[in-house]
């Protein structure tokens, strides 16, 4: 669950900072098509570019042993400070998780309705062939293109007004702008809580009808071609995955079809998204440098500690945990696990590893997490504080474990 957050935070960030991005430097500009490629890569990147870090330890080749303690009856209630603070919030998180995925089945549920209810539509629509496109025309259409097909109300092939829309539906049929559409509409599934994910919906739809409204003006006149979106105002199809023709502020998209050219040499700011990447992609793989290639390596206990704030004195167990960690080996792999060694190289625990900000933690072949706060780190010396809360035959056992190790 810890990872899916991370995952909806990170991915927050990127389409936040990518549309604030897109606003600042492209928005005004008329290159419609580099335009719309940096807002269908904005919502492709901030997809993928969480994962670099999210799903790390899926390419690791390393097999994984069973945990083999001996102490294995106290560490069956062992918890963190992350763990504890989740119990005592147990109620608010499952609440907060039930609203998201609820939120997620409802966005999802809606997109399938609409797609499945256009198609049905089309099937039980009139269909013709029109100068190599595939008109569908049924009175409650309005004019607007699905993938290949291009929905029309009616259709006269002499109106002049039809061989307009015709022409800018044409526009999205062979652009392909239903799955930039059916993209961002699957991004919204995902990240339907996030209000700037609808910001760029709206641009990118804004681009798409900038592109099609700029062919249409090369053969028809622009004065008459903005009568005919001012006849379409009332019209709406009504679903989210669609173009329409009387799509957005019709004056903003007249006002557009007039503005003159950019000039090309401001092309050259669409170089600024290479930097937009690599920035991004550090971002998102920060967990690969800095603290993550300090603990790689070899770790030999050196000292052990426990400060206990309830249930009776342990002192035996204590001291059977302290010779443990002072006889045992941490091994950090770079390859993502980790491996617990006492003695003679007998193994006492294995798995995969990582760092969260000043968390290391780790995960066995059973899914069983431990969180390690690291409060000292160093070339030669790591300190890690670990919570714990262990039932004994006698009563509960609770306090602050702190493990030294030296490299």
């Amino acid at each position: 669950m810890n990872n899916l957050i991370n995952y909806l935070l990170e991915g927050s960030f990127a389409f936040g900072f990518g549309w604030a991005f897109y606003k600042v430097l492209f928005e005004r500009l008329t290159f419609f098509q580099g335009n719309r490629a940096v807002l269908v890569g904005i919502v492709i990147f901030s997809l993928l570019l969480p994962l670099i870090s999210f799903d790390y330890n899926i390419f690791n080749n390393a097999s994984v042993n069973t945990f083999n303690n001996p102490m294995q009856w106290i560490e069956v209630k062992v918890i963190t400070t992350n763990q504890a603070s989740e119990g005592i919030a147990f109620s608010w998180h499952a609440v907060l998780m039930f609203g998201y995925f609820m939120g997620v089945v409802f966005t999802l549920a809606r997109l399938i309705l609409g797609v499945v209810k256009t198609i049905v539509l089309i099937r039980n629509s009139c269909t013709v062939q029109y100068a190599g496109r595939t008109l569908v025309v049924n009175p409650k259409l309005v004019p607007s293109s699905f993938f290949k097909h291009i929905l029309l109300p009616s259709f006269d092939p002499e109106n002049s007004e039809h061989q307009q829309i015709i022409l800018h539906e044409s526009v999205h049929v062979d652009q392909r702008h239903s799955i930039d559409l059916m993209l961002i509409q699957l991004a919204k599934v995902v990240f339907w809580f996030h209000p700037l994910i609808y910001m760029l919906e709206k641009s990118l739809r804004e681009t798409h009808e900038f592109q099609a409204d700029e062919i249409v003006t090369q053969s028809y006149s622009p004065i008459a071609y903005s009568r005919l979106l001012l006849k379409q105002i009332s019209a709406d199809c009504g679903l989210q995955f669609m173009n329409n023709i009387n799509q957005f502020q019709i004056k903003k998209r007249i006002i557009m079809m007039n503005k003159s050219k950019s000039n090309n040499m401001l092309k050259a700011k669409f170089l600024l998204t290479v930097p937009l990447l690599v920035l991004m992609i550090g971002l998102f793989s920060c967990d690969m440098t800095g603290m993550n290639k300090k603990i790689i390596g070899t770790w030999e206990g050196s000292d052990f500690s426990f400060e206990q704030s309830e249930g009776p004195e342990m002192r035996e167990m204590i001291e059977g945990g302290k010779q443990l960690h002072m006889d045992g080996r941490l091994i950090v792999r770079e390859n993502g696990t980790y491996q617990i060694t006492v003695g003679q190289e007998d193994i006492n625990g294995s798995g995969v590893w990582k760092v969260e900000g000043n968390s290391f933690i780790t995960t066995d072949a059973r899914e069983n997490k431990v969180f390690y706060e690291i409060i000292e780190l160093s070339d030669n010396k790591l300190v890690t504080v670990q919570e714990v809360k262990m039932d004994t035959p006698q009563e509960t056992v609770a306090g602050k474990i702190i493990l030294t190790y030296t490299r």
